[in-house]
């Protein structure tokens, strides 16, 4: 085998694959970091919208009045209170299925491919210069 000079472009062409290579693996990183804050954030402002939604509802605080009318009239009472149960119930089904669906972001088939492209063209490369050695 043959011990070749080496060029100043070929010198270029290998520092320039690799710097292409890790702006590549680089720009992945960020994409991957950016949609995990995303995720975070989205669930941060899930669980804000339902503290405010629990604090907004009805709560039940025993007075004078209310102990009076619970006495007098019991069917009355149990109707209310099913019925504010029930509607709970739906409000907190409602809720508890936006905290489990979080959002899908970031590259998942996207990084294989471009990987793959990647190793096609250094593959081709080196197999370029094995065949240029080769006719020389």
């Amino acid at each position: 085998m043959a011990i070749r000079q080496v060029t100043r472009a070929g010198v270029g062409l290998v520092v320039g694959i690799i710097i292409l290579a890790a702006l590549v693996f680089g720009g992945l990183w960020l994409v991957r970091e950016r949609g995990e804050q995303a995720r975070r954030e989205e669930a941060i402002a899930i669980a804000d919208q339902q503290l405010k939604d629990e604090s907004n509802q009805e709560t039940a605080i025993n007075t004078d009045d209310a102990n009076k009318e619970s006495e007098s009239t019991p069917e009355a009472q149990s109707g209310a209170s099913s019925t504010q149960s029930s509607t709970n119930q739906a409000s907190n089904a409602a809720s508890g299925a936006a905290v489990t669906e979080l959002p899908q972001t970031g590259p998942q088939e996207n990084a294989i491919i471009v990987f793959g492209i990647l190793a096609f063209a250094v593959a081709s490369f080196v197999r370029s210069r094995k065949l240029l050695a080769n006719s020389l």
